[in-house]
């Protein structure tokens, strides 16, 4: 069978299962470059059309991730909540406000979601709703290697919750364990810090988390604990007659406890509570189903401080986080969900190079248009090596495009580790303001000396979901890449998961005996990762980097 999954949400895509597996998978973003575009995806089908030669009758059926309907399950247990905690009728009406605000975005996103498919004429084909949260719940475990599993999701909101806990095993149905309102949301908490710091909530909260490093949570957490707490396998955030949680709140009396602080200082107790909190709210669920195999979706798991945590957690086994973790993963999840329905058992994922390549032909004419010089050297990987060595940032263009937030070396900028100020250097050159250094891309064979408690089956450290710990010789050789708090997000790369980036990697280790190089993604702040020739051409004119390896070639600004 052949399933489209859609999603036009936040981070809007398509996805194509074929037999139950995932063979493709884009979002729309990179395509109409918009930075987390919610716009149909129109250009993300007609790839996915077009690539597997597909005309709309030869999809069997479509898969949609969200906005299924009004549902009214936890708002009379939320009510008699906010009645014990407040003595405030204004929070009701906040509440009622809140809900209706949510209900009437759901309904629009779905008739923008059913204009769509009219105008690409696939109204016609059978279309399946999957609720959000089991979108993301069937990303987290189908594409995962686990038999079985607890599936822990946790975001802002989708169809009035916030998160949910289920148990899962292969070839059954999943078993719910508990739902959590969007009242009482994780994500929103967040996202409003990211707003009260200055930055883009659904954006920016990376920032808030490389920030935290500097701060010193025992300023102010108490005021957060105070908000936020977990019990009995249920997350509460307590409302009072100062506080509403969701975003877009008015919360005076905390925006002035709060403003007694620096911004570091927040961040921190910020991080600390929702770490403390997915910590205890996981680890009841462990106890309670005996499992040991985890799985993640949803925003908050883009927190990579977070699953290190988890990670950590004495009773967890192994750890996957599904590598498109936030909204834009919904269209896989949902085709997951649809697929099954019809018997097709999802295969794990064992790779996230799923978008759009293009022939050494295409490649060549971009080019020769550009009027930019260029060489064929005999050796490629050898070649970028020495330049990189050289202390060029280099761009790396080949095979099919990521999926997902994390640049995996297809379309990539890589430059050595060695110098710690290239993070400023890179910074300025990206017009970027992080916080968080960039992340190192290591050999597999070496990863072992690199970060403490690494092991193959690691499997996040695989796709950049977690953090580790860094040993004595990474932070000796690669300070370039480790943080403040000795951490740092890695990608591991064998010759099975990349060849030319493990090659890449290898002749860099003949020169330098470093395993590793910055990764970071190919792109200007705020700005999509670069899809096609031209645009990464475009970012070698405007200075983003040196030298644009665009394999087989290397195209370069200037002489080097």
């Amino acid at each position: 069978m052949k399933i489209l999954g859609i999603s036009n949400s936040k981070d809007s895509g398509a996805c194509l299962i074929i037999d139950g597996k995932l063979v493709a998978a884009v979002n729309e973003e990179r395509f109409n470059r918009k930075k987390l575009t919610k716009e149909f995806p129109h250009n993300s089908i007609k790839w996915i059309l077009k690539e597997f030669n597909l005309s709309n009758k030869k999809i069997d059926a479509l898969a949609f991730g969200s906005w299924k309907g009004i549902s009214t399950e936890f708002l009379p247990d939320y009510i008699d909540e906010v009645l014990k905690n407040s003595s405030n009728i204004k929070n009701l009406k906040k509440i009622k406000e809140k809900y209706q605000t949510s209900a009437r975005n759901d309904q629009n996103y779905l008739q923008y979601f059913k204009q769509g498919l009219k105008k690409m004429n696939l109204d016609k084909i059978p279309y399946y709703y999957c609720p959000h949260h089991l979108a993301h719940a069937y990303s987290a475990f189908c594409y995962s290697p686990f038999e079985n599993a607890l599936v822990i999701v946790l975001d802002g909101r989708g169809d009035f919750q916030s998160g949910s806990v289920s148990l899962w095993k292969r070839n059954r149905e999943p078993v719910i364990l508990r739902n959590e309102s969007e009242f009482n949301s994780l994500g929103t908490f967040y996202g409003w810090i990211t707003k009260f710091l200055g930055f883009t909530p659904d954006k920016h909260e990376g920032k808030i988390t490389g920030l935290s490093a500097s701060g010193d949570h025992t300023k102010c957490i108490k005021i957060f604990r105070k908000f936020l707490k977990t019990e009995n396998g249920k997350i509460q955030t307590i409302t009072n007659d100062n506080f509403i949680p969701y975003m877009k709140a008015d919360i005076p009396e905390l925006e002035k406890m709060l403003r007694k602080f620096s911004k570091e200082d927040i961040a921190a107790a910020a991080q600390k509570i929702i770490e403390e909190i997915v910590i205890k709210y996981i680890k009841f669920y462990i106890k309670k189903t005996k499992t040991s195999n985890i799985a993640l979706a949803g925003g908050i798991f883009a927190n990579v401080l977070v699953n290190m945590r988890i990670r950590e957690i004495k009773e967890v086994k192994k750890l996957f986080v599904f590598p498109h973790m936030g909204d834009g993963g919904i269209s896989a999840g949902a085709g997951a969900y649809v697929s099954e329905q019809f018997n097709e058992k999802i295969k794990p994922i064992d790779g996230l190079y799923l978008g759009p390549e293009f022939s050494i032909k295409e490649i060549k004419n971009e080019i020769l248009q550009s009027k930019i010089p260029y060489i064929k050297p005999k050796d490629f990987s050898k070649e970028v090596a020495k330049l990189i060595d050289k202390g060029n940032v280099v761009g790396l263009f080949q095979g099919r495009m990521e999926y997902g937030p994390r640049a995996l070396g297809n379309r990539s900028i890589i430059v050595k580790t060695t110098d710690k100020e290239i993070n400023s250097v890179l910074n300025n050159r990206l017009s970027r303001t992080e916080f968080m250094p960039f992340a190192p891309i290591t050999l597999e064979k070496y990863a072992s000396k690199c970060y403490k408690n690494w092991s193959r089956d690691s499997i996040s450290s695989y796709y950049m979901t977690s953090c580790f710990h860094c040993t004595e010789e990474m932070k000796k050789k690669s300070p370039a890449v480790v943080h403040i708090d000795n951490t740092a997000r890695p990608q591991i790369v064998s010759k099975k998961s990349n060849l030319i980036l493990s090659n890449i990697l290898e002749e860099y280790y003949k020169i330098s005996k470093i395993p590793s190089l910055i990764n970071t993604s190919f792109n200007l702040h705020e700005e999509p990762i670069v899809i096609k020739p031209k645009d990464a051409l475009t970012l070698l004119i405007k200075n983003g980097i040196d030298v644009l390896a665009m394999y087989p070639f290397i195209i370069f600004k200037r002489s080097i």
